[in-house]
């Protein structure tokens, strides 16, 4: 049976996918071990799912970039990873709370006779800042990931492989929109 060292070895010289299965295959465990451990509870299902599905690619990756030298073994430095992700998805959801399109459209209820048009507003607002963005990739992950056909959100992977981009690198310029949206926002309120 080969080490986990030489078969890294042979994923990142020879692009050896049996390789690659058995080192998925050994460390599965490691993987979900450490995203159930941070993303348990009713209000993470979502979240640990999207990064269940990645569990693959997030292995392979970090066997690219996993280097011995530094003095780790490789379930540590994947257990480690594993973590990251975790921890970014948490830190995301408490500066941003989740709602669909649905509920920022939905026809307010009369208010002292008047509709309060509040939310409809603020959906109109995020166009127009959206339609003023002077990055064009902010406007493709956007709608990429919010106005997919299934009303449902698309997964970072995707939106990250059809830009040619790193899936962070996404969720970065996201993040950055969205927090330069809320400051701006604020203004207006």
């Amino acid at each position: 049976m080969q080490t986990d060292q030489e078969l890294i070895e042979n994923v990142k010289n020879n692009n050896d996918n049996d390789s690659l299965v058995e080192i998925i295959n050994r460390h599965s465990g490691v993987y979900h071990g450490m995203v159930d451990r941070f993303l348990s509870g009713d209000k993470n299902i979502e979240d640990r799912d999207n990064i269940l599905q990645e569990k693959e690619f997030t292995i392979y990756s970090s066997v690219l970039k996993y280097d011995p030298s530094r003095g780790a073994k490789f379930t540590t430095y994947l257990a480690n990873e594993a973590k990251w992700k975790c921890l970014n998805v948490l830190t995301r959801n408490k500066k941003f709370q989740k709602c669909s399109l649905d509920d920022m459209i939905k026809q307010p209820q009369y208010e002292g006779g008047f509709k309060v048009h509040e939310n409809h507003e603020i959906f109109s607002l995020f166009q127009k800042f959206l339609d003023k963005e002077k990055d064009k990739r902010v406007k493709k992950i956007i709608d990429m990931r919010y106005n997919g056909v299934s009303n449902k959100l698309t997964p970072w992977r995707k939106i990250a492989k059809s830009l040619g981009m790193s899936i962070q690198g996404v969720i970065n310029i996201h993040n950055r929109y969205l927090s330069k949206f809320q400051k701006e926002s604020e203004n207006y309120v």
